[in-house]
């Protein structure tokens, strides 16, 4: 079976090397430390569910999300955000996107693993709901 595919977005190197390291072995990873080279990447590969982080130069993580919800060939990817930001109004606003969950840094491995599984399981259930009612 073909391992699922997480983009990881963050501007700071050792946080993609840290969260490589829990998810390497399960998954397939590609990562980006803008959300422009998030887009450019999503073009060509698209993920199964993508780790953002919220303060990044540029286009921050409420950016991104806004435009993958907004975009038909996204907007049903889950993204999760992966963030030193602390704070319900922060959590809030990134549910209220479209978030899928909310991952405060640092986090467990796992944390980590157990969320992106329950979140990539959810999805699976939904596709086939939706094959079973067509």
């Amino acid at each position: 079976m073909e391992r699922k595919h997480i983009l990881m977005v963050d501007d700071v190197t050792a946080n993609l090397r840290c969260a490589s390291e829990i998810l390497k072995n399960i998954y397939r990873l590609s990562s980006a430390k803008s959300g422009k080279q998030a887009l450019e990447i999503m073009e060509k590969d698209c993920p199964d569910l993508i780790l953002l982080d919220i303060h990044m130069p540029e286009m921050n993580g409420y950016e991104i999300i806004r435009y993958i919800k907004a975009h038909p060939g996204y907007r049903e990817i889950p993204v999760i955000f992966l963030t030193a930001e602390y704070g319900r109004e922060s959590e809030s606003e990134g549910f209220r996107l479209g978030a899928a969950d909310y991952i405060k840094k640092p986090a467990s491995p796992e944390d980590m693993l157990s969320r992106i599984e329950k979140i990539l399981r959810m999805v699976e259930y939904g596709k086939k709901i939706k094959a079973c009612n067509t």
